[in-house]
């Protein structure tokens, strides 16, 4: 999503040293929520290296302004990355044929090569996933949907490549494509800010 300066300089990634802290909030979540969360978030540390550690569930409203600070509710430390089972009334980003949005949120940082993501958003779109998980391949098309925008708060694009996960339209693809791995592997190689 974001390179540190010019377009050959290593991409914004996130501290490997620090696991991606997680909260959900499940006011809308559809059966097997925590099922189809985990099993994607472990997709997306395999092809990354990075760990994700889902701390629980949060009533915290999705917003898609959030800020990656807020001591009144998580203390000081950065916000866990927030992961919201909702609808298009709230997100209006979900409206159409949009099942989820996601992104990284950045660290402030004084110089360039400080840049580094240390908290995110996914939202999810429960009605839609609920008619998804209907299907026959249900389960399939939803797992991949989350894996689509748990790569997008680690840092990773849409690409023009039908045979890619990230390609920005569903075509029933299931798994990473070999450049998504790429991708994501490149992301797992951040620089570590932890001390």
């Amino acid at each position: 999503m974001q390179r540190m300066s010019d377009a050959d300089s290593p991409p914004v990634a996130w501290d490997p040293c620090r696991p991606i802290h997680v909260v959900v909030n499940t006011a809308e979540a559809p059966p097997n929520a925590d099922r189809l969360l985990t099993e994607a978030a472990n997709e997306v540390s395999r092809a990354t290296g990075l760990k994700f550690v889902i701390e629980g569930t949060t009533d915290e409203v999705p917003d898609a302004d959030r800020a990656p600070l807020d001591p009144q509710r998580y203390g000081n430390r950065w916000s866990p990355a927030l992961v919201a089972w909702t609808n298009p009334r709230v997100v209006p980003e979900l409206d159409g044929r949009v099942a989820g949005v996601g992104g990284p949120r950045a660290a402030t940082y004084a110089q360039s090569v400080d840049q580094h993501w240390v908290s995110g958003i996914v939202f999810l779109d429960a009605p839609t996933f609920r008619s998804i998980l209907n299907r026959t391949e249900g389960w399939a098309d939803a797992r991949a949907i989350v894996m689509h925008e748990l790569a997008h708060m680690v840092g990773l694009t849409h690409v023009k490549k039908r045979s890619e996960l990230m390609y920005d339209d569903n075509v029933g693809k299931h798994e990473f494509g070999a450049g998504d791995l790429e991708g994501l592997r490149r992301l797992g190689m951040g620089r570590c800010f932890t001390r």
